[in-house]
Parts: structure tokens; sequence; C-alpha cells
């Protein structure tokens, strides 16, 4: 899924989007977070080569953010739901706002 897939994707579709291994990677960052991927993988058991690519989708789908490096590594914190849907609502918001804006020419 594209970046412009994810920006087009309502909040109930975006939701769906969190299943199966990326909800339990998304708990497991909820609940041992912030982190880097590494400590992730050690705190909750899950494979490394699991995390590594869901904590980047759910960066993707905006249910997580980098929020620093340590030991070049980056250092992830999941949002809340409550986080997550109100983060897609500011965005949804800067969308329609900018489609309404016309291009000067």
């Amino acid at each position: 899924m594209n970046a412009t897939e994810i920006r087009d994707l309502n909040w109930h579709d975006l939701q769906a989007q969190v299943t199966g291994l990326r909800e339990t990677v998304y708990a497991a960052l909820l609940l041992h977070g912030p982190c880097t991927t590494r400590q992730l993988a050690e705190a909750s058991g899950i494979s490394i080569l699991t995390v590594r690519p869901r904590v980047t989708e759910l960066c993707d789908l905006g249910f997580a953010l980098c929020t620093g490096r340590e030991a070049k590594e980056g250092v992830y914190r999941a949002y809340t739901h409550a986080e997550a849907a109100a983060l897609h609502q500011e965005r949804e918001a800067v969308r329609r706002s900018a489609e309404q804006i016309p291009l000067a020419l």
C-alpha cells in the first residue's frame, strides 16, 4: 500500500489494516514503548524480523512514530487509538482544505 492509498483510507478502513502481526506488534509497542525495534523484540519475544517491518507499517498507517534515535536505531512509540484517530482527522482536514484551494497559475 502506498502513501496515497493510505491517505485516502477512512478511519474505519485504516483501523482494519491493524490486524494479525501488525496488531500483535502494535500491542507490544503500546506496552513496552518507547523503544527501539531491537528492544521491542527482546521485551515482547517477537522476532526482530517480524517487529521491524511491522513497526514501519504502523508508522506509515499513523499508529506509531519515530521519536528519536538511540545507538543508531530509531526509538518508536505507538499512538493510542484516540491519538491515531485525532491525527487522522487532522490530516483529513488538511487534505480537504488543500483540495479546495485553487492553484495559482
